[in-house]
């Protein structure tokens, strides 16, 4: 009887990006497809006829909302590409821990588009940060699970490069949980807290930089 060796990869790696990218897809158009809902609505089109200047700021508001929601969402989709970049082989208990990060990528479609029709209430915005928290949270996991002693990744890869994307991993989480926080203390919080993302970016982007320019 053929037995798998302790440290045989599980499945291959192909199999598992083209699953996690279409799961992407998939809840990006969703994600779309239900913020042009609003559009159908009989409301929509009676608070244009009515209050067209207010009608007007609230859908930039929405759109501006929209763009960081979906900023996230992003983010979490081009990191996921960069590590899949370095992934050679999967194991078990890599392929449990994607398989929890999916679910929640699956899942991320329904608060989102809550935020931004809903953005105002705190339960909405704790169902988001909580949903978001856990795709970074697991998407950082993953990464030092298989960067750990190169366990799952090229050898070829550096310390100085592992390092310096798991703190880029660190950002997505860390503002996901400051805005769980931010709306517990007011709910007027959670909007300004979700811009801490691109910022948070810039500030590792740029430490990033100043890394390199010492190492060379």
């Amino acid at each position: 009887m053929n037995t798998l060796q302790k440290n045989q990869p599980a499945a291959s790696p192909e199999r598992l990006f083209r699953l996690t990218d279409g799961i992407y897809a998939i809840s990006m158009v969703i994600f779309i497809v239900t913020g042009m809902l609003t559009v159908q609505d009989g409301k929509f089109f009676i608070a244009f006829e009515s209050e067209p200047m207010k009608f007007v700021t609230d859908r930039a508001y929405e759109l501006f909302l929209s763009f960081l929601v979906f900023l996230f969402m992003a983010l979490y989709w081009y990191n996921n590409v960069r590590l899949t970049k370095y992934l050679v082989k999967v194991d078990s208990t890599y392929l449990w821990i994607n398989i929890l990060y999916l679910f929640f990528i699956a899942v991320a479609p329904f608060p989102n588009a809550l935020s931004i029709t809903h953005g105002n209430l705190l339960h909405v915005q704790l169902f988001f940060g909580i949903v978001m928290f856990f795709i970074g949270f697991l998407s950082f996991c993953s990464w030092v699970y298989a960067s750990k002693n190169h366990r799952l990744i090229n050898h070829d890869i550096s310390r100085d490069d592992i390092t310096a994307l798991t703190l880029e991993l660190l950002v997505e989480p860390m503002v996901a949980l400051i805005s769980i926080m931010a709306s517990l203390i007011s709910t007027a919080w959670w909007e300004p807290s979700l811009l801490l993302l691109p910022i948070g970016i810039v500030i590792v982007s740029l430490i990033k930089k100043r890394q390199g320019k010492r190492s060379s």
